[in-house]
């Protein structure tokens, strides 16, 4: 992503993975599946936005799919050989290597690779890649520029997680019968996407640049309630790794997580394993299913006595080396203090009603003056404006 590497190049880097895990980071993409069945769902929906899983056991109801179609994407999976290495580590030293001529499992229906709404792959096709992996063919076929539904998947992931719902809801599930609220839009920033060789930086800058970005938020809108027509920015939660980072850095401390460097923030921890009560709580996900649904975004009672409650956000407040102990260590006035934490927190200053209630509930002691900052800053955290994005 720093690299800003081809959305097209990231995927068949993952579909035909191979070697240690330890040594090759796409092939972590195998361990959470395993099964051919399970990585054909996967795969669909992932990198196509297909749910398949009612294929498997009948014809789809609301989709052209059929077990033909879901048994012939898994047979894609079925030459895979999976090896124990020996190594210690978490995954025990799993390695992914070459494909075999033979297959390694056997599925209900097909045994044969067939493309969804394609052709059936002769077996003596499988060697076209030269290393006898068919996956190069399956990896070929979705990352295609002409592919009906990889560059519309994508455009559609990309615009809700910059917009806060995509133009097509569930974004995961597009099919016919689930149609895209803007048909022209999609389909324009699907072409986009694939001309400028899927380049994941341009079709951001696409969206950020728009007028529809570019909307304020109404918290109370009369028409277009849940915002499906982008009439206004919708107004969400912020997700539960950039709340703890934004917290820390309000703060002006730095998290320590068991396991992980020092300094290490939140939006950058290796996998879920790494355990956090303040993640749990705002809805990190597992990370073990393709489901969107599975990051809860949803506000609710706990979280919100966490932020009220939880003796470790009151330790951050008032951490002896943190914002607020600095700021009143070094005599600075009332008013900085407060613009500096309102411009941190809200990157804005306090109106004047809101500096007026801060001067009048100030203290006259100068030993309660810290306190008094640090109630200050954990009503900011526990604001709408701070907590959710708008």
């Amino acid at each position: 992503l720093r690299e800003n590497k081809p959305l097209d190049q990231m995927t068949r880097e993952l579909l035909t993975s191979q070697g240690n895990l330890f040594a090759s980071g796409p092939v972590a993409y195998y361990f959470v599946d395993q099964k051919p069945e399970e990585l054909a769902e996967t795969t669909a929906q992932l990198f196509l936005g297909v749910r398949l899983q009612c294929a498997r056991c009948h014809h789809h109801p609301m989709e052209v799919w059929g077990q033909d179609d879901y048994y012939g994407l898994a047979a894609f999976f079925t030459r895979l050989e999976i090896r124990d290495t020996g190594d210690k580590g978490r995954f025990g030293g799993m390695q992914i290597v070459r494909p075999t001529a033979t297959e390694m499992r056997t599925l209900a229906v097909a045994s044969q690779p067939k493309l969804l709404g394609g052709e059936r792959l002769a077996e003596p096709g499988l060697a076209d890649s030269g290393l006898g992996d068919v996956r190069v063919k399956l990896a070929d076929w979705i990352a295609r520029p002409d592919n009906p539904y990889f560059a519309r998947n994508l455009a559609n992931r990309y615009w809700a997680y910059v917009m806060g719902r995509g133009l097509v809801e569930p974004i995961d599930d597009l099919r016919a019968t689930n149609p895209p609220t803007h048909p022209a839009l999609l389909d324009a920033l699907a072409k986009d996407l694939a001309d400028h060789r899927f380049d994941p930086h341009h079709l951001l800058r696409t969206i950020c640049t728009s007028r529809a970005y570019q909307l304020r938020s109404e918290l109370a809108p009369a028409s277009d309630r849940d915002g499906r027509f982008f009439t206004h920015r919708l107004v969400r939660r912020l997700p539960a790794e950039v709340l703890l980072d934004a917290i820390n850095q309000v703060a002006g401390c730095d998290e320590t997580f068991t396991g992980t460097p020092p300094k290490t923030r939140a939006i950058a921890l290796p996998d879920p394993t790494v355990i956090s009560d303040f993640l749990t709580t705002f809805g990190r996900p597992q990370r073990n299913s393709t489901c969107e649904c599975a990051r809860e975004s949803s506000p609710d009672l706990l979280q919100a006595l966490h932020l009220i409650n939880n003796a470790v956000l009151q330790t951050k407040i008032a951490h002896p080396q943190g914002r607020v102990a600095r700021l009143v260590a070094s005599g600075t006035s009332d008013e900085a203090i407060a613009a500096e934490l309102y411009l941190a927190a809200l990157a804005r200053e306090p109106t004047a009603a809101e500096l007026a209630t801060i001067k009048e509930l100030a203290p006259a002691a100068a030993n309660e003056r810290q306190q008094h900052w640090e109630d200050v800053l954990w009503s900011l955290f526990n604001s709408p404006e701070f907590a959710f994005q708008h």
